[in-house]
């Protein structure tokens, strides 16, 4: 497949299935979306949704994680999916062409115009880390207690150095210059310091120079002001921005909160389920959504814009009744019909098709021209 030079990422037909005590988990089930040359892209939606998996998955550490934990609910059921799993892969086979739903990674991720789902874990090795960087959720347990700060904000640079060119002067001077763009402060001084003498705020910060100091092609941020109050997530957010310009960065911000999208993304992809719901511009997405799940999201945790702009409108502000459904079943119909307030019959029984309703602008709902507008 031919992929535009300016697509640094393009995620199509992904599905990340594992298993587990209750059965297999549909975790992320047939969503496509891209990621253009210095574009920012949020994954906007639910705990549980399935946005970490897609970052796990477009870093090739989804399967490995998911057999590891496979482990802790080794049935009979489990153990077969995945050893038919394992003979597919050897015959180049899929879930559909074996008729049964099987745990793993299936789909296209291209990155570059290369597929990665193609690459053995060497050559996955060579691109994670170093072109495609990760900032994982949760930055207390995920720095080294025993090592500098300097140390650990180099090691990505010296783990992909197979050659043994890298100058230590060099290194660090970018690790230096990384600190300093992320505005940790006092760079100098606080370089030698270990993560216990640094708030949670810093923390993050510190991962975020990690992930940015091999100059990668794709930065991925899994939900990077968690923990942290409202005054530090505005620097951390800031942090990046910065950041964003100055590298001409392309980005994809996994986040839950509507504040941390808009003030990072382009465009946005809204998850519920496994699935994605709508595709677009920032600015569509959060002042005119389309489909019933965006809109009840947002107004369960509504800005004042939103609160007035909805009142205007006559509509009600409303939480989101009920339970996300089980994704160790299969999903029949829309994966929002038994909490969307708007659905009939055919939401049931019908999946949405995930269409273009105007230019850029992507819903997966049966019943969008008929659904009040904002």
């Amino acid at each position: 497949m031919t992929v535009d030079d300016d697509v640094v990422l393009k995620v199509e037909g992904l599905k990340a299935f594992y298993t587990s005590k209750k059965g297999l988990i549909r975790a992320v089930n047939d969503i496509s979306f891209e990621v253009r040359k210095g574009e920012s892209v949020g994954l906007f939606g639910e705990s549980g949704a399935g946005k970490t998996t897609v970052a796990l998955a477009i870093l090739g550490i989804f399967d490995n994680l998911s057999r590891y934990f496979a482990s802790t609910a080794a049935n009979e059921e489990n153990k077969r999916l995945w050893k038919l799993r394992d003979e597919a892969n050897k015959k180049g086979l899929t879930s559909k062409d074996i008729g049964e739903d099987l745990p793993g990674v299936e789909g296209h991720i291209w990155f570059k115009g290369k597929d990665l789902l193609t690459l053995d874990e060497k050559e996955y090795r060579e691109i994670r880390g170093a072109e495609i960087t990760y900032v994982p959720q949760g930055s207390t347990k995920s720095l080294n207690p025993y090592s500098t700060i300097e140390e650990q904000t180099a090691e990505s640079l010296y783990a992909h150095d197979e050659d043994n060119t890298l100058n230590e002067i060099r290194v660090m001077k970018k690790v230096l210059q990384t600190l300093d763009l992320i505005e940790l402060g006092d760079v100098d001084i606080r370089k030698g310091m270990k993560p216990r003498q640094f708030s949670v705020g810093e923390d993050q910060r510190v991962l975020i120079a990690m992930a940015l100091v091999p100059d990668p092609a794709l930065f991925i941020a899994d939900e990077p002001t968690t923990a942290v109050d409202m005054a530090i997530q505005l620097r951390i957010l800031e942090a990046i921005q910065i950041a964003r310009e100055e590298m001409d960065l392309s980005m994809l911000m996994i986040s839950n909160n509507q504040g941390t999208i808009s003030q990072t993304c382009d465009k946005v992809a809204v998850m519920t389920a496994g699935h994605i719901v709508e595709f677009g511009s920032t600015a569509t997405i959060m002042t005119s959504p389309g489909h019933p799940f965006t809109r009840a999201f947002i107004m369960s945790n509504p800005s004042m814009e939103v609160i007035r702009k909805v009142k205007e409108k006559g509509l009600r502000i409303r939480g989101i009744p009920g339970k996300p459904p089980d994704l160790a079943e299969i999903i029949i119909g829309c994966p929002f019909k038994d909490r969307c307030e708007f659905a009939q019959d055919v939401c049931r029984e019908k999946k949405p098709e995930y269409r273009e309703v105007e230019d850029g602008h992507f819903v997966m709902c049966h019943r969008y021209e008929e659904l009040p507008k904002w």
